[in-house]
Formats: C-alpha cells, structure tokens, sequence
C-alpha cells in the first residue's frame, strides 16, 4: 500500500469518531449535494418543459419538486456543516491528546533539540490542519461520489425505461477514470510538495545562515559571494514550485476534460427519447464537473494534511514495551555511563551504586553534569552510554507510571503550579504520605484547601520536597534542594528525607548536606570518583 495513503488511513484510524456522528455528517453533506445538482438539473429542465408543453399544469409538479429543494437547502447545508464540524472538533481533540502524550514520552535531551525553531508550536498548528482530513478532505469526497452517483441511477432509470442503462454505464466508467486520474495525480503532488518543502527549507537555512554574516560581507564589496551562495538553493527551489505548478494544472484539468468527454460520449450513445430526458441526462453528464472538481480539490487537501501529518509522525519515537514489574530489590546502580553535550564529554565510563536507604550527594563544579546525571537516573534524560539498572532490570524497561511510582525527580527549578495545596502536592496521584504534617515539619502552615498563588523560592523548594515524597517512592532525586534555605530549614528538609525511608541521591554544593551523605560521587572533567563516608547519619 502507498505509504501516503496508509498514513492518512491511520490519523482517521486515530481519530475514531462515533460511527452515528460519521453517518450523520456523510447523509447531511450527500443529500446537500444532491440537493444543490436537482436545483441546477430542475431548473434548466423545468425551462425546457415551458417551452415545449406551454401552460402551468405541464410545469406545476416539476415547479412544486424545485421549490421543496430550494426550501430544504439551507437547514440541509446547515445541518451538514454542523456535523462535520463536530467531526472535525472531535478529531482534533483527540490529536492533541495523542500530541501531549507523545512528546510527554521524550527526554530532555529531545525536548531541547525540538524547543529550537519554535517546532513544538507548529506542531499544535498541525493538529489544527489535522481536522480538515473530514472537514474539506473526507466528508467532501464522500458527498461529491455520491451524488455523481445518484446523477447516473437517474440517467439509468429515465424514459424509455432500461435504454438508458448503456449510456450510465459509459458515464460512470469516464467518471471513475477521471477519479482514478485524480487519485494517481496527487500520489504525485504529495511527491512534488515533500520535495518543495525540503527545498524552501534548504533556502530558509540558507537565508539565516548568511544573515549573519552577510552585512559584513556587504560592507567589504563582496556581495557577488552572497549572491553566489544563494543561487544553488534559489534555483532549487524555482525548480520544485515550477514542478509543483505544473502538477497542479495537470489535476486541475483532469475535471473538465472529463466532463467533456461524458458528455460527447452521453450524446453519441444517448436512445431515442424525449427532448426533456436528454436534457436530463446531459445535464447530469455536466455536473460530472463539479463532482470531480469536489473532488479535486478535497485531495489537494490531502496533500497538504500529508505534509502535517508526516511532520506529526516524526515527533513519535520507536514504540516501547515498557512493561517490567518494580522488583523487590531497589539497588540503584550506575554502570559504564558516557553522557555528551554537544561536543564535551561531561562523563566517561563512569560507575556507581546507590544500596535501598543509602544517601548518596553528586557534587562538581557547575555545568559537570550533576543535574544531566540525575535526570538519566530518573529515566528523564537520555546517555550516550552505558547502562542505568534497578535491581537487574534497566530503568527505561519500566513503564512511566510505575516508574513514576517508585523514582521521584525535584528539578533545582520547581515549577509549582498555583491552586488548591492539596491539587498542588497531589497532581492527580494516589497520596501515600500524610502530606499536611510533612509540609508543618517544614515550616509550611497551610490545609487542604489553602489556595497557594504566589511562594517564595525557599517555600517552593521545600513544597516540592513534600510533592516528591507524596508516594513514598524507593528512590528520591534531588537537584540542589538546599540551595534558598538557611540552617534550619535545611536540617528539617534532611530530617524528613530521612524518615522516608528511601534512597536520596542529591546533587548539592552544600557542605552539610554533603557531610549528612553516606556516599559521595564527584564529577569533574568528565571523570566520577566516589567516595564512602563513615557516618551514622546523625549530623544532620
């Protein structure tokens, strides 16, 4: 199968709507169509029978079927109009949920390659377009094959009864050539518009990367070399739209051409009938131009829904089978990790191991790598090698929730949201801790339903503590949590760390909570070294 083609089948697949709304959408957009074609068709035909049966009793039923058409078109339209934009509501809702929980999957590391250029936004915009796949490509399709269809029953069942029949078969058969040439046409523009893209995208990256150096160039004469520099992707780029343009002629004569031949066809082989019947029939034929050219232009909007949800699909990563149990044994170890910033080394084949309840602090000079290393510890980050495992079981074979269960990151930025402080600390998980007594050994007076707007630094930091602990996981990860506080505050934060009873790796510069630490790892110039300290944990 064309990959096209099965990409847009899959964002229908995904967008699932209720198979009564689709019926609804598709009868209210066939009936406004074929509304549309018995005005045009009645119309000419009721002139036709004035002029050859003078007096209102030869016109009045045909008169009569025209007004009800006339009278039901609007509510018909409005109805259809309503439908596929609810369709289309619909599916766009559910797309953006699928958004949210795609990129929600990805590493920091991505996050940041994407949050360049302002990607994620156009990604929302896709979305968006995403919703004319029914709105202007499917529901308009639909509407416009089955009216060209009612169009041939019609011609099929007119007077003499039966002699027609030959004639319907050779329109439909033009009719579905010309839709086969549609169809195999923008097979071919999606082709064209792919390599369009990537040539404005050549010439955009082109255009930045001279500006920066091009008023430079210019005030020493050479903006000959300018020039230069622009002529391959300028020429690139006239040359896909030119291919582009004629792509888009060829389909947009392929209607009329059909349309033509229909007729000339319908003429030759029409039977012996009545001057009414043929005119029927011919006009029929003629609406195989606004049928195809429905069409037409609801798979030029193919095209361009393509293109977004070809862009869409490169945001997912390799599909993941996540699915370890949490084991029993909750030894954190650090095996033979590299991880690479750009082009420095922030660690090479470094090693460590975090024993259940140990207190581990990752100390370095700033930028080292302590606050990368402990997102790859919380599965929020990617390394360039080597391996992160609980128990025996690497960290990213677990699925998000039960990792998210068991592992609690607190960022050096918190990030709290505002609300209700039990909405706060909570997030919509199961509280295992009770959380009002831990934030009071805190120094946070507050209830449940204490409505926190704006807090201090040092308050956050500590809101944050209390958040992590909410579930009581097995391994707490803490980047500079210290940091805001003074004396006091901090020997509450390292007491309730304490009694949770779970292993604390803290990135820190803070003496004494390096000195609270039973381990610590220091990473400076892409090296780690450990260091066991004897202690009984009573300094803090």
């Amino acid at each position: 199968m064309n990959p096209d083609r099965a990409r847009l089948g899959r964002w229908l697949r995904r967008s699932q709507p209720p198979r009564g709304a689709l019926t609804k959408a598709l009868l209210a957009g066939a009936v406004g169509s074929i509304t549309s074609s018995g005005l045009f068709v009645g119309a000419v035909a009721l002139l036709v029978e004035s002029a050859l049966r003078p007096g209102l009793r030869a016109v009045v039923g045909v008169l009569i079927v025209i007004e009800l058409f006339a009278f039901l078109r609007s509510p018909i339209r409005f109805s259809e109009r309503m439908s596929a934009h609810r369709l289309g509501f619909d599916a766009v809702s559910t797309w953006r949920r699928w958004l949210m929980i795609t990129i929600g999957k990805w590493s920091v590391r991505r996050w940041r390659t994407y949050a360049r250029g302002d990607l994620l936004e156009r990604a929302l915009r896709d979305t968006d377009e995403l919703q004319d796949l029914w709105l202007r490509f499917v529901l308009p399709a639909a509407s416009a094959l089955l009216t060209l269809l009612g169009g041939d029953v019609v011609i099929a069942l007119l007077t003499p009864h039966g002699e027609w029949i030959a004639s319907a078969a050779l329109v439909v058969a033009i009719q579905g050539l010309g839709i086969l040439g549609l169809v195999a046409n923008t097979e071919s523009l999606i082709a064209v518009d792919r390599s369009l893209r990537r040539r404005r995208g050549e010439f955009r990256a082109a255009l930045v990367e001279l500006g920066t150096v091009g008023p430079e160039l210019d005030l020493l004469g050479s903006r000959a070399y300018l020039d230069f520099r622009l002529d391959g992707p300028r020429e690139a780029l006239a040359e896909a739209e030119a291919r582009a343009d004629r792509q888009r002629r060829r389909s947009t004569l392929i209607a009329p051409v059909a349309t033509v031949v229909a007729v000339g066809a319908l003429r030759l082989a029409a039977p012996a009938s009545a001057p009414i019947w043929t005119v029927v029939a011919t006009l029929l034929a003629v609406a195989t131009l606004e049928g195809l050219s429905t069409i037409r232009v609801a798979l030029d909007t193919a095209v361009a829904i393509s293109a977004a949800a070809e862009r869409l699909e490169s945001l997912e990563g390799s599909a993941s089978s996540a699915d370890a149990i949490w084991p029993a044994d909750t030894t954190l170890r650090v095996e033979h990790l590299t991880v690479r910033e750009d082009d420095r080394v922030l660690l090479d084949d470094g090693s460590f191991v975090v024993l259940p309840r140990q207190r581990v602090a990752v100390t370095g000079p700033s930028g080292a790598g302590k606050s990368t290393l402990l997102r790859i510890l919380a599965a929020l980050d990617d390394a360039d090698g080597g391996v992160v495992t609980v128990g025996a079981t690497p960290i990213n074979e677990f699925a998000e929730d039960v990792l998210r269960a068991h592992v609690a990151y607190v960022p050096s930025e918190t990030g709290l949201l505002r609300g209700y402080a039990k909405d706060v600390v909570a997030l919509g998980r199961q509280i295992v801790r009770p959380v009002q007594d831990d934030l009071r050994a805190l120094g946070i007076v507050s209830e449940p339903t204490t409505r926190w707007t704006e807090v201090s630094r040092g308050e956050g930091q500590r809101i944050a503590v209390v958040r992590a602990l909410a579930v009581s996981p097995d391994v707490v990860l803490l980047d500079e949590p210290t940091s805001g506080l003074g004396r006091a505050e901090t020997n509450a934060v390292l007491e309730l760390l304490a009694s949770c009873g779970a292993s604390v790796v803290v990135a820190t510069h803070d003496e004494h909570v390096i000195s609270w630490c039973d381990l610590v790892v220091d990473i400076a110039e892409g090296s780690l070294t450990t260091v066991q300290r004897a202690t009984d944990g009573s300094d803090g």
